[in-house]
């Protein structure tokens, strides 16, 4: 018996042994021999700006020329990130709109949202109408989604996958959503067909019918009212770090086919191919491509080694493809913000508790986390460490055990893309704010904390929505309404805002309809109280999104904003600052310029009297309304107190602040003034 028993845990002891190998040994290690040659087309070259200058608008495609004109820019409202049925993780939880549903409710009208079992239908409107929208659904499973929708189309409608997917929940999204949580994302035979041929065909029905649903729903009178975007999201997501995409297209000049995590599963993959399908392969196109939720990335979103090993032509290839393509970064939406977080190592800086308004993650909370791309799944759980050199696998240049860095943030990101480019030449992190709201019921832009009914099929009742989270699907009563995209442009056309939104001229709200406005020129101190501000500060300075060359002689910042006349006054007018300074060090500071009891509009000119044109710098501007109710609060204080959900006792904040963020503006030494003979302009093809 005891030999028995020495056998049989000598036994266990090599069967731990053998785990403890597969599980660190990478199934798809990266081939660091790819050469990546940099981009090559015009639309890919970096402008260079001085005060006062702006390009001109250029038109991509025939269509009415708008009545409205707005030659200081207008603020136009949008949401860039909107599933419906055509996303594999929203049709398994009920939802049944789809992106034409999707374009009728930006504009105004009435749609049926999925309801609880049991309960009266529900419905939801916006109270306020879009100015434009993209419908971003899950590209890597079109083909899937509609194959097992579709009775008769193809064989795999049959299949036990599509059974599961048709039976709903959670076992309906992860049938084929798990597929994205790995390196290399493999699609499902028996649903698919041979050789893919069903599911490539399937994929094709449903791009086409993306495109027609986008162009049908944009308005090319005159009137200019709505404009929709052709896109879709690219969903790559190894071991639940959210490395997820949102690419949006000029216009209906598009590639034949999405690029998707399957088809390109790694960035030096996909940005490579946006050059060659879109801005070279077709005269009109022209694309983005919007990192979103990086706040759950694990430090992969940003990730300065995500080229580690290539060779230095190809690494700053790539430097020079974010720059080209990363033009904005969703910086909030219901996951969450992704603006900034205490405690890190690696920025010099004060404590802003604005940083953890709607923070999903913090260093030391605990997370689940779990490794699918080893020859043997790893579960375990994190203390949320920051990120350092041993969290990193070089075998596929990620960080593992979903650790938090500052570069999951768009502030720290910011940083680390001006230490790139003083060391390598490219900042490879240069983009704008954008909010939106992430919605898998179709409700785009539906974003007051009063009303707020949910963005997943789960929390379209109150019960839902304060239930446990669970970090990455389930999030619950850590989900927030999510934020709106805000772009100033010269009108509301496919051209204009398209424009506007790769020169950076964009802007991010938590919500409400605050207008941030940020210029840096050369401006009189008396501009605030001027009735024609605006043409001055065009005329003398640049805004949001303008990546300057270092300033000798001294400069100042106008910074304004403007309530939403349907939420709070304003009461904080504020400069966050970072830099790049002399011993290498990165540095934060937030600067209020002003602070009041509530306002309807705040506007400040500031020098900074501690700028250095010997260091790497960006500026933004970040307006802020006071303190108020979380939905959670709101809703169940809402409510009488017997009739309240159990988990309306939660530990979540009573209170939040919502805000604003403008673009950043960048001064950066060494950057030269270039300027292109065309001046701003406005005429129709």
């Amino acid at each position: 018996m005891k030999r028995f028993l020495l056998i049989f845990l000598a036994f266990l002891g090599l069967i731990g042994i053998a785990y403890f190998i597969l599980s660190n040994i990478s199934r798809y290690p990266i081939d660091k021999t790819d050469a990546v040659l940099p981009p090559s087309s015009q639309k890919s070259q970096r402008e260079h700006y001085a005060f006062g200058y702006q390009p001109r608008l250029t038109y991509t495609e025939t269509r009415a020329a708008c009545d409205a004109q707005y030659p200081n820019k207008r603020a136009m409202w949008g949401d860039l990130h909107i599933h419906t049925a055509l996303s594999a993780d929203a049709f398994p939880d009920g939802t049944r709109t789809f992106p034409d549903d999707v374009y009728r409710f930006a504009k105004g009208e009435v749609i049926d949202v999925p309801t609880p079992a049991g309960q009266p239908q529900r419905s939801r409107q916006l109270a306020r109408p879009l100015d434009f929208a993209a419908v971003t659904d899950h590209a890597e499973t079109f083909g899937e989604g509609y194959i097992c929708r579709t009775p008769g189309a193809f064989p795999g409608y049959d299949s036990k996958a599509c059974q599961t997917f048709r039976d709903g929940g959670d076992a309906g999204v992860r049938v084929f959503m798990t597929q994205n949580a790995k390196l290399e994302p493999a699609r499902r035979e028996s649903v698919c067909g041979e050789d893919l041929k069903d599911c490539l065909a399937a994929d094709k029905i449903v791009w086409d019918k993306t495109i027609d649903w986008a162009q049908e729903a944009y308005d090319r009178s005159p009137q200019c009212s709505f404009t929709s975007f052709v896109g879709y999201e690219y969903t790559r997501a190894p071991n639940g770090m959210h490395m997820h995409r949102n690419t949006i297209f000029r216009n209906a000049d598009v590639p034949e086919r999405p690029a998707t995590h399957q088809s390109h599963p790694l960035l030096h993959q996909l940005l490579p191919s946006f050059e060659q399908e879109c801005r070279l392969g077709l005269e009109n196109c022209d694309v983005i491509s919007i990192p979103h939720n990086s706040n759950i990335s694990g430090g992969n979103a940003f990730n300065p080694k995500e080229m580690k090993g290539f060779s230095m032509e190809t690494q700053m290839a790539m430097r020079k493809y974010r720059n080209a393509y990363d033009r904005l970064m969703e910086i909030t939406q219901h996951k969450g913000t992704s603006e900034c977080v205490n405690e890190v190592s690696d920025i010099l800086g004060d404590t802003d508790e604005l940083c953890d308004v709607e923070a999903l993650r913090a260093i030391g909370r605990k997370e689940r986390v779990f490794d699918l791309n080893t020859y043997a799944v790893k579960f375990g759980t994190a203390n949320s460490p920051e990120c350092s050199d041993e969290h990193f696998d070089d075998t596929h240049n990620l960080y593992k055990g979903f650790c938090l860095s500052s570069r999951d943030f768009a502030r720290g990101a910011l940083l680390e893309g001006m230490a790139q480019e003083q060391s390598q030449g490219a900042n490879p992190f240069e983009f704008g704010f954008i909010g939106s709201s992430d919605t898998h019921i179709s409700v785009a832009g539906h974003v007051s904390e009063d009303n707020w009914g949910g963005h997943i099929a789960y929390e379209t009742d109150l019960e839902g929505r304060l239930g446990t989270p669970q970090l990455g699907r389930f999030n619950r009563i850590v989900s927030n309404p999510g934020g709106l995209a805000g772009v100033y442009a010269l009108e509301n056309s496919r051209d204009a805002i398209f424009q506007s939104m790769k020169r950076r001229e964009a802007f991010a709200t938590s919500g409400p309809r605050i207008e941030p406005r940020f210029f840096v020129g050369h401006f009189d101190g008396n501009i605030c109280g001027r009735s024609d501000w605006l043409d001055m500060a065009y005329a003398e300075g640049t805004p949001m999104g303008s990546s300057l060359p270092a300033q000798n002689t001294p400069f100042q910042i106008l910074a304004q904003a403007t309530a939403d006349p349907l939420s709070q006054p304003l009461t904080q007018l504020q400069i966050i600052k970072g830099w790049i300074g002399d011993d290498g060090h990165k540095n934060t500071k937030v600067i209020d310029l002003q602070k009041t009891d509530g306002s309807d509009s705040l506007c400040r000119v500031f020098t900074d009297m501690d700028y250095n044109p010997t260091h790497p710098t960006y500026y933004y501007v970040r307006a802020v309304e006071p303190k108020r109710q979380r939905w959670s609060a709101a809703q169940c204080g809402a409510l009488d107190e017997d009739k309240r959900p159990e988990n309306c006792t939660n530990d979540q904040p009573e209170m939040i602040q919502e805000m604003a963020w403008s673009s950043p503006i960048w001064l950066t030494p060494g950057l030269m003034t270039k300027l292109p003979f065309d001046i701003e302009g406005h005429d129709h093809p």
